[in-house]
């Protein structure tokens, strides 16, 4: 009798059993989904028309998120990150970083104004960018230089 219960239950059901896929591949996507969403890139763009100066304390940033990027070229001329916007006057300065400055913060990060000059710019047009940072509320410096 015993040996009749196992061929029947060792007989043949049919098709084999499969593994339903779907959910894994929905989990899949739900884990991409979700790393897109709580993921911030920023990529810092490079005016590649500055030259930077070499000095020999110069560390890599710890973080990008809260840069609020100044550039100033060997003629005096005053260009923001995207390298197209350019100011004229202390007052577009100002406006341009207290923008960006609130931007920032709404994204819960601390602004730092980074300052890339030319190697061959005058100390005073650093002055002006750091004098505008601090009419727009932004307390932290930071100089972009080469390390030897």
């Amino acid at each position: 009798m015993a040996s009749h219960r196992l061929r029947t239950v060792n007989k043949d059901q049919g098709e084999p059993a499969e593994m339903d896929m779907s959910p894994m591949i929905d989990m899949v996507f739900l884990l991409l989904l979700f790393f897109l969403v709580v993921s911030n890139p920023k990529t810092i763009q490079i005016d590649n028309r500055l030259v930077p100066p070499i000095a020999d304390g110069a560390q890599a940033a710890k973080s990008i998120h809260g840069k609020i990027v100044m550039n100033i070229h060997k003629d005096g001329t005053f260009y923001a990150e995207d390298m197209k916007t350019q100011f004229d006057d202390k007052e577009g300065m100002i406006g341009y970083l207290t923008k960006e400055k609130e931007r920032i913060k709404a994204k819960g990060n601390t602004p730092v104004l980074h300052i890339r000059a030319d190697k061959g710019v005058d100390f005073s047009y650093c002055r002006q960018v750091v004098r505008a940072g601090a009419a727009a509320g932004v307390d932290q410096v930071a100089y972009g230089a080469f390390n030897k």
